[in-house]
Formats: C-alpha cells, structure tokens, sequence
C-alpha cells in the first residue's frame, strides 16, 4: 500500500512537471518572452527579450513587426543613459527599422540597469543586415554609444528564400552581395523638393528608404594599402579624384562639387579615407554605392592609384513598373550616362588697347570645367575677322591632356590691319576634344565653341587747319572770323564745341558743332569786336570727343590789327581859308554878313565827303589784303 501511495506520487508530480514545461514552451511561442544569455558589448553586458506579434511562430520573417527589450548593464566606465535620451534605429548596420509614429522607441531606467523598449519594429533587412538589430542612443546631437549597438537576434530568418516555413525553398542559393570593401553612413535623405525623411538628429525625420529620385548625403570610409597620406592630399588640395561612376547612385552636375575629402588617417598598411558625398540621386536600380579613387596625374616618381570601391546601401527600395502599364514615361535612371566635361576660354588678354594698324599679343587660357573626367587629344581651332590677320603662326593648336580643373594658355601674334573699323571685331574660338566615360568603358567625342571680342580704334587725326580774319579791324565795329577743321582720320569725332578768348569785348563765344565724320570738313565762324586800339589777338579752342568717347581739345591763335577809323581827321575851318585872319576888318565885316556861314557849311560837308572817301580806301585795302590770303 505504501508503495502505491509512492507510486502515485512520483507520477502526478512527473506529470505535472511535463504539463507545466508544455505549458513554458507554448507561452514562450506565443508572445512570452524568453530571455537569452547574456553578451558583453563594448561597457554594457546586453541581453533581449523577442514579443513575436504578426506571427504564430518563433520565427522574425522579412516585413515583419515585432517588439523588443533590450537590457544593458552597465560595466567599468559605461556612459550613464536616461529615460529622456533618444533611441534612434540605425539601419545601416540592422535589419529592424522605425517606420510610422505608431511605433515607439524609448529608454526605461531600471535600478542601474536600463532597458531599451522597441515597440513595433520592422525587420526588413539587406543581405548584410540579416539577424542583426541596431540602434543608438543620443542625448541631443551626441552619440551616447559612440556608435551603433549592434545585437545579433538569432529568432531573425535569415535564408535567401524570406521563408522558412514548410513548402519553402531553403535550398535557393543566397542573393550575390559586393565586396565589403568599404563602409558608410547615411547622413541624410531628402526628396527632390527638398523635404528631409532621414535625419539622425531629428526625431520626427525617421523614414531612411531610398526611393528613386531621392537624394541622399553620405560618410563613405574605405582603405587604400601601399599608400601614404600624402599621396592622397597633400597641403590641403586632393592629388586624388573620387568618381562616382557606377552602382545605383550619380551625381547630377550642379553638384559635383559636394565630393570632399573630410580625413585621411595614415596607418603601417596604408591610409584610411573618410569622404563626404553629398547630393546623390538614386537611380532605382539596384541597391550598390560605387566610386573610383584615381590618381591626377600619372607620373613615374609617384605612387598611382586606381581602386575601385562598393557597398550595399540597405536603405534603398528598387523601382519596380507597374504591370497594369505598357510603358514608363519614367527615365531610366541607371543607363544615366557621365557628366560631360566641358572646355572654356576662361580668360583672354590682348596687351590694352588694340590701334588700327598694331601687331599685339592675344593670348588665351583654356579650362576644364569637370571635376572627375579628363579631356584629351585636343584641337583648338582661332577663326579670325576680316580685320584681324595671324602673324607667323597657324591657326591651330595641339593639347595632348588636359586634366580635371585645369588649365593651359595659348598666345599667337595678332595684326589689326590699317583699314580696320573703329569697333568691336569677333573672334571664333572652338575646341575639339576626347573624353573617357568610365560607365560606358568607351572613348567619345564633344566640341565646344567660344566667341571673344576685341575692340580697335582708328588714329586720332582731327586737324585745326587755319584762321580767316581781316588784317586790320575797327574800334567799335563788329568783324568776321572763320575757324576751319578737317578731320583726316578714320573714324568718326563727336560732340565738337568751339570758344573764342582773347582782348576782345565779347569773349567765350561758344558754339556747338555736332559731329564730324571721317574724311570730312567744317567751320567755327564768329564776330569779334576790339576792345582797344593795336594788336587785337587771342586763340580758339575746339573740344571733341574721340571714338573711344575720350575728350580731346585742339587749339589755334589768331591775330589782327584794331584801328580808330577818325585817327588823323581833326578838322580846323581857319586852316582852309588862307588870309581870312589877315584882315581883321574883313573878319569882322563877315561876322555880320551870312556869308562866313555859307563857307563854313561847305567846307563841313568837303570833310565829311573826305571822311567818306578815306573810310571807302580802307575797307577796299583791307578787302585786297584778305584777297592775297
């Protein structure tokens, strides 16, 4: 009896240790979490607890969302984390992603310990995210952990398949995967508009796929071995070119510029480079970040580089058409091909200002706008004006290579002929050249063509070319002076104004001439009255204006002779009259008879005709003088 009693005993309690470890097991797959051992990353010994919630099953598949706890204690010099830090998903380095505001991500301190809650994550991983979890904590803009904790989930499925369960295909070899020969970090993501979906530092900008279209800003680091830093950069300028050349990213033209060399650390193997790229557009094919490290030059006493470098970029969400569309009106982002480079007269010089007639040096300098593409076996071609001739040289020019952001001067003799029109004349600049477009592997052609204008002036040769005036001019009378002026050059003088000075009554006349074309004549006219007696002299000036709008004055003196037409005339009616104060008697007898004043009379009117008279000599020699001029 008392056996049977212990029989029974040791069987209810066997089957109740069978019934409760049934019971652990199927709490643990439906949504119980179950605990895994603990490992030690970095200061922390970190374990996790798996909420299963799409599922029926252990299993993490891909789009699957699930919630996590993640336990850190803290060891040594671990950095002290709070319930008001920021836990961000790195998808980078994990398969589990944030996607909608549904889902939350936050810290809960518990004793020394703190427990990461990630509630309603995604797995959706790449091929070298499988299995792995990532996040980071940040207080503000500073990393916490200075850098992602990167966790192995080992519930993760991990087959190529993305199924598991019977009736799947484990069997399927895993999808071909790049080279892991370089690292990244997405720094931002950002549509064509503008508007951010990623940003670390941003809570509320949490979405890191990349669509097609979209553009993104990356850390690249990647190693060159057998090199030193000063193969690399040296004084702060690149010696290297980083193309983006392949995968499924490029960059379009207007930002070239954003490859950087942020670092180069020198190490006994070689060098590590940290690169920014900044402004890359995905193409919607693929999901690879590829480039080139190239040397500039290619010289034998220095180390050349040529290394090609690429990475999956997990992020990426692959353009698929729609079935339902015959066509897609969308361009195909991946058959993009390389920027062409383009070749400019960047600067040109002629030595100043050209003269009709001159031999001057017309030198100009060449520059190649890319950033990653040389130009090589080049023909520069100058097509002169009718005005311009070359002097003891050809028209042709030969440049082997010209590297990225380059430049190279040319300079040939210039003659602008005598006959030459006072302007601007024209010169036609073109540039053929080859390029090597990488992506396509194919050499291929392009020409540019340039226009430059030089201007040429004509000699000054505006002449002053005499005075008319008569030789003697009278006091109180006006008289006539005449300017003539040719003008024997070229091209045209403008804007001419001529002013009379010198001792007369009305000095600085002024008159306004207009222009004067080229082989043409014209007169300054103006009345001069004396302002004394004797030598009447003083100059004109004429003010003009060149073609190249410079003022310019030409002067002339003229002189002439200023008379008082009543010198010499003073009148005396006793000096006419002989004997007529000899007799006393008889002047008085006149006095008193009418006849003395008849007498007077006439001998008034004889000096007035003799006035007359010598008046009408004067004007007739002066008019026989200015005749014989």
């Amino acid at each position: 009896m008392k056996t049977s009693v212990v029989k029974r005993v040791v069987a209810l309690t066997l089957a109740g240790l069978i019934i409760l470890g049934t019971l652990g097991y199927f709490f643990s797959v439906v949504g119980s979490a179950a605990e895994d051992s603990e490992v030690k990353i970095g200061d922390f010994k970190v374990s996790y607890k798996i909420i299963a919630e799409d599922t029926n099953d252990k299993i993490i598949e891909n789009k699957e969302k699930v919630s996590i706890d993640v336990t850190l204690k803290p060891e040594g010099a671990a950095p002290a984390l709070a319930a008001a830090n920021t836990v961000t998903m790195d998808t980078n380095k994990g398969g589990f992603s944030k996607g909608n505001s549904a889902e939350k991500l936050e810290i809960e301190v518990d004793g020394s310990n703190y427990i990461v809650h990630l509630r309603a994550v995604t797995y959706q991983p790449s091929n070298s995210t499988k299995g792995k979890l990532a996040f980071s904590i940040k207080d503000g803009t500073k990393d916490l952990l200075n850098g992602p904790m990167i966790i192995d989930i080992s519930e993760c499925e991990t087959s190529s398949s993305g199924d598991n369960k019977p009736g799947g295909d484990d069997n399927k070899d895993p999808e071909p995967s790049l080279p892991a020969n370089m690292t990244y970090t997405i720094q931002k993501v950002y549509r064509s508009n503008g508007a951010v979906t990623y940003d670390p530092a941003d809570n509320t900008k949490n979405d890191p796929s990349i669509n097609r279209g979209s553009y993104v800003d990356a850390m690249v680091q990647f190693s060159i071995s057998g090199v030193k830093k000063a193969d690399i950069i040296e004084n702060s300028v690149p010696k290297v070119n980083v193309i983006v050349d392949r995968g499924s990213f490029r960059f379009q033209s207007s930002t070239d510029s954003a490859i950087k060399i942020e670092r180069v650390q020198e190490t006994d193997a070689g060098v590590i480079c940290h690169v920014s790229l900044k402004g890359l557009n995905y193409t919607g094919s693929g999901n690879s970040l590829a480039f080139t490290v190239q040397s500039k030059e290619n010289k034998e006493d220095m180390t050349y580089i040529y290394e090609q470098f690429s990475s999956e970029v997990s992020s990426c969400v692959p353009y698929t058409p729609s079935p339902s569309t015959d066509e897609d009106d969308d361009p195909d982002y991946s058959k993009m091909e390389m920027a062409t480079p383009y070749v400019i007269v960047s600067n040109y010089s002629y030595g100043g200002q050209v003269t009709a007639g001159d031999t001057f040096p017309l030198s100009l300098t060449f520059f190649n706008t890319s950033r990653n593409i040389d130009v090589m076996n080049m023909m520069i071609t100058i097509t002169m004006p009718d005005a311009f001739m070359l002097t003891s040289s050809s028209n042709t020019f030969y440049v082997d290579q010209l590297d990225t952001e380059q430049s190279v001067t040319q300079t040939v003799q210039v003659t602008a002929k005598a006959n030459a029109a006072p302007q601007s004349h024209n010169i036609e600049v073109s540039m053929k050249y080859q390029y090597i477009d990488d992506h396509l592997v194919s050499r291929r052609d392009n020409s540019t063509q340039e226009t430059i204008s030089i201007p040429v002036v004509q000699i000054d040769r505006f002449q002053v070319t005499g005075v008319e005036v008569s030789q003697e001019i009278y006091l109180n009378e006006e008289s006539y002076l005449t300017v003539n002026f040719v003008n024997k050059g070229r091209s045209d003088v403008y804007n001419l104004s001529a002013e009379i000075s010198g001792n007369i009554q009305n000095p600085g006349q002024q008159q306004n001439l207009g222009n004067l074309s080229s082989g043409s004549t014209g007169t300054a006219d103006f009345y001069i009255t004396p302002d004394g007696e004797g030598v009447c002299s003083g100059e004109v000036t004429i003010t003009y204006e060149d073609t190249n709008m410079e003022e310019k004055t030409a002067t002339i003196q003229w002189s002439t002779n200023a008379v008082d037409p009543m010198a010499g005339m003073d009148f005396n009616p006793g000096m006419d009259m002989p004997g007529m104060m000899e007799d006393p008697g008889m002047m008085e007898e006149e006095t008193k008879s009418p006849t003395p004043f008849i007498i007077g009379g006439v001998v008034l009117a004889a000096a007035v005709a003799a006035f007359l008279i010598r008046r009408k000599i004067l004007k007739k020699r002066s008019e026989e003088a200015d005749a014989a001029l």
